[in-house]
């Protein structure tokens, strides 16, 4: 009977411990296993994911994985789309350069300046303009020289604006990485209208007029577009009259202090004068 006794006690101390642990157990901090770390939504802290994405070259393509081929929940039943909301989700041009639109200020490096190359004269070209007027836009975020290579940019100066016309000079319109200038673009001039070809050849000093092909500093700020860099004043080849006459002709353009009154008859691959619109 002691013997008995002994083995009831033993097993009321191992049943009575037992549950002393269990009570002393920690609290989970979550109900599942947390994948990401704390202060992953959070723009401020070092741990944010925007952080990680930029660490892994802009590679998302792992977060489809549990967030699902459109990041609209997936497996985990999460949606990034609650905060990128726009057409691509994540993969949107917004999400890592841009803010409004796609064209910076707030670079890859989250550059601000437009005296830094990421930023430049961008937001001076998106007025009126598109992305694919000047430069190639990729179709999605993984096509080739996208972000398949390091910064900087794989800057192909091919949109239709930039080469509406390149009969000055026989390159084809460029950027160049080391002084950090574009070249040969219509929209700096590369261009030629020729007399015969012109409904208003009274106008003509020369066979031609021709703009003055201008190389403009990416980072040189309003300087490089000042009045009178992209073509002469009035454009040689062209008759001479003073600034305050150019809207007499390009009525609606230019007004009476050479201010531009409608940028979208500006620097727009057309003709504009007196109210006809043509191509070069």
């Amino acid at each position: 009977m002691r013997f008995l006794r002994n083995i009831l006690l033993a097993l009321l101390a191992g049943i009575v411990g037992c549950a002393e642990l269990r009570e002393n157990l920690p609290t989970p901090v979550l109900s599942g296993p947390q994948v990401h770390p704390d202060g992953w939504l959070d723009t401020e802290s070092t741990s944010f994911h925007g952080e990680a994405v930029r660490a892994l070259q802009w590679d998302m393509t792992t977060c489809r994985s549990c967030h699902g081929g459109l990041y609209d929940g997936g497996t985990v039943d999460v949606s990034c789309r609650t905060c990128h909301d726009q057409s691509a989700g994540p993969e949107h041009c917004t999400t890592c350069h841009g803010e409004s639109n796609p064209a910076p200020p707030r670079g890859l490096y989250d550059e601000e300046s437009n005296m830094q190359v990421a930023v430049g004269a961008h937001q001076v070209h998106f007025r009126g303009a598109n992305c694919s007027w000047c430069h190639n836009v990729p179709a999605g975020v993984y096509v080739p020289g996208h972000v398949d290579s390091p910064p900087p940019a794989e800057v192909v100066i091919s949109g239709w604006l930039s080469r509406a016309d390149t009969s000055v000079s026989t390159s084809p319109p460029s950027y160049d990485y080391q002084d950090n200038r574009c070249s040969n673009s219509f929209c700096h001039g590369n261009w030629t209208v020729r007399v015969d070809e012109s409904a208003f050849p009274g106008l003509f000093t020369d066979s031609v007029m021709v703009g003055s092909n201008y190389s403009p500093l990416w980072t040189g700020g309003s300087d490089e577009i000042a009045c009178g860099t992209c073509h002469g004043l009035p454009p040689t080849g062209h008759l001479t009259y003073q600034l305050s006459e150019c809207g007499a002709c390009h009525d609606m353009i230019v007004g009476a202090n050479g201010e531009i009154l409608d940028g979208t008859k500006h620097i727009n691959g057309r003709i504009n004068v007196f109210g006809i619109e043509r191509d070069f």
